[in-house]
């Protein structure tokens, strides 16, 4: 006869025993964990950002270490080597560029200001002369202003204290993220096997599929979307020098970077027209607005870049790998810059799409079983 097994009345059961109440304790306590870590955000993005970048390039570094027994550490070293010498090249190759374009905008701003604050009767209070005004006095008393940064008003005081803390967090952070990727990149297969030694045997098969499908999902959002900020940067920086539009290689690499965040190139369109406009329409020998070089060339660009990123590069690159929907992508992008800022933007698709994946494995599964016997 098949072995009975006694069912344990809901009195006598302690509260952990009972299945909802047990699932209910871990979203409170996942929810719990993300509202600490983005409490303590600035201390935690670093720690993040390393990690991001350990999980991103360990599948590399296990190929290595599988296919020419390289050790990680080595694989680490070699990868941070290769980094350096890319950026130095990047910069002598590049740097002029950005200097130049960085200097020309700078000196022209304000001049781009008085043009648009002349023609649709904006009072911005002569911004010429206040950006003029401020450099002459840096130039000419450095020494005065800094005393009396640090001398004066408490408002002079907590604008040059926040300009400090902020520039001491940015170098900071750049120093102990590769301390971080380092670390994290190195014992990242022990910290995965530590992880496992706390999931349950007759559930560890289930368990690693549901996993792999969100690492798939998650990596290959961030892998996806780092390869076609940088191919939709180079792209939109040669197409944008092509048909002369000013500060072409800013504008190109900080769309491409913004595409990071899905949508978020769609800034650098009308920008790069608000620009083309403001060149030709600003100065004594400017040629005058050109309907054409203004607003068609540009906007050609940007459409042929936009049209390859949706039907080349994402099918290719991406392969749709978070499996949501244009519109679900759009509302979701909304929600997270509206809950969590910047985080939130960048973080929004892979939450939603690991979201999916246990609602897809657990929840929908057992409501499906609760229809079936009910």
């Amino acid at each position: 006869m098949p072995e009975r097994h006694s069912i344990t009345p809901l009195a006598d059961k302690h509260l952990w025993q009972i299945t909802p109440v047990r699932d209910l304790v871990a979203i409170g306590l996942i929810l719990f964990i993300l509202w600490v870590g983005y409490s303590l955000r600035s201390i935690f993005t670093p720690v993040l950002i390393g990690l991001l970048f350990a999980y991103l390039l360990s599948p590399l570094i296990t190929y290595t270490q599988t296919r020419w027994h390289f050790p990680r550490p080595l694989t680490i070293t070699l990868l941070f080597v290769l980094l350096i010498a890319v950026g130095a090249g990047l910069i002598i190759w590049l740097g002029p560029i950005v200097e130049n374009q960085v200097l020309t905008l700078t000196q022209k701003a304000p001049t781009y200001l008085e043009s648009l604050a002349q023609r649709y009767n904006i009072d911005v209070d002569n911004p010429r002369e206040q950006l003029q005004d401020a450099i002459a006095t840096m130039k000419m008393n450095a020494m005065s202003l800094i005393k009396a940064a640090l001398t004066g008003t408490s408002q002079a005081f907590g604008f040059l204290g926040s300009v400090v803390s902020a520039t001491t967090y940015f170098l900071l952070s750049s120093a102990l993220i590769p301390v971080y990727f380092f670390f994290f990149a190195w014992h990242f297969p022990s910290m995965i096997r530590y992880i496992e030694e706390y999931v349950p045997a007759s559930r560890q098969d289930r368990i690693a599929e549901i996993v792999q499908r969100m690492d798939h999902a998650v990596g290959g959002f961030f892998r996806g979307r780092l390869v076609i900020a940088i191919l939709m940067g180079a792209m939109l920086s040669l197409g944008w020098l092509f048909v002369d539009v000013p500060y072409w290689f800013l504008l190109g690499i900080g769309t491409g970077l913004f595409s990071i965040i899905p949508y978020g190139a769609t800034f650098g369109w009308p920008l790069a027209i608000l620009l083309k406009y403001l060149d030709m329409t600003t100065g004594s020998g400017a040629p005058g607005f050109d309907w054409a070089a203004v607003v068609l060339w540009p906007s050609v660009v940007y459409g042929v870049v936009q049209l390859l990123e949706g039907w080349v590069l994402t099918p290719f690159v991406q392969s749709q790998s978070t499996e949501l929907s244009a519109v679900t992508i759009l509302i979701v992008v909304f929600i997270g810059g509206a809950v969590g800022g910047l985080y939130g933007l960048i973080l929004a698709i892979p939450l939603t799409a690991c979201i999916k994946i246990l609602f897809q494995e657990v929840v929908f599964v057992r409501l499906k079983q609760w229809a079936a016997e009910n």
